[in-house]
């Protein structure tokens, strides 16, 4: 019984990647494609090929992360596919765009995120290595092409912080704390 109850914990739970489903707009070809490839553009993902015959925008690589904390940030959007020692120095993805005619007035879209990461070895070679995507990158593109054109978008209200609040006054009656005697 205890020795059960000590070798379960050590096998920790693999996440599973959630690639989402492709999504079908009731609106003509062009005006879907327009909008893919801006709400790309207005993400910051420079197009790199952008082919209307074979329904395909391809992005370049976006540097996502760099730094110390590129590991941690790389587990929350994708697998890495081996388990390799090194310092991971920064990651980038690349997005695509299936377009894909459905009826003269449906269209349907699908997203794909290629991300890889750089990793310094010991003996200071560098590596890009890729990796499985979670959706995270798919689902936040499709996302905001759905909102574009279905129109859904709410009005963004300014987010009231800290430093958005109104001075407050002090009440003079208060006793203020001090050191326990």
């Amino acid at each position: 019984m205890v020795f059960f109850c000590f070798t379960m914990p050590t096998g920790a739970q693999a996440q599973k990647p959630d690639i989402p489903d492709p999504v079908k707009f009731p609106y003509k070809f062009d005006q879907v494609a327009n909008m893919t490839r801006a709400v790309l553009e207005d993400m910051g993902l420079s197009i790199e090929l952008d082919n209307r015959s074979e329904g395909k925008i391809t992005t370049r690589p976006y540097d996502f992360i760099t730094g110390s904390l590129t590991a941690s940030e790389v587990d929350k959007v994708a697998i890495k596919k081996e388990s390799l020692t090194g310092n991971w120095l920064k990651a980038r993805y690349s997005a695509e765009a299936v377009i894909e005619i459905v009826s003269p007035t449906e269209t349907m879209v699908t997203i794909s995120a290629n991300i890889e990461g750089l990793r310094r070895d010991v003996d200071g070679t560098e590596n890009w290595f890729p990796m499985e995507s979670l959706g995270v990158f798919e689902r936040r593109i499709l996302g905001k092409i759905s909102v574009k054109l279905l129109g859904t978008e709410s009005p963004v209200a300014p987010r009231k912080g800290f430093w958005g609040q109104r001075p407050q006054p002090v009440n003079p009656r208060q006793k203020a704390p001090g050191p326990v005697r």
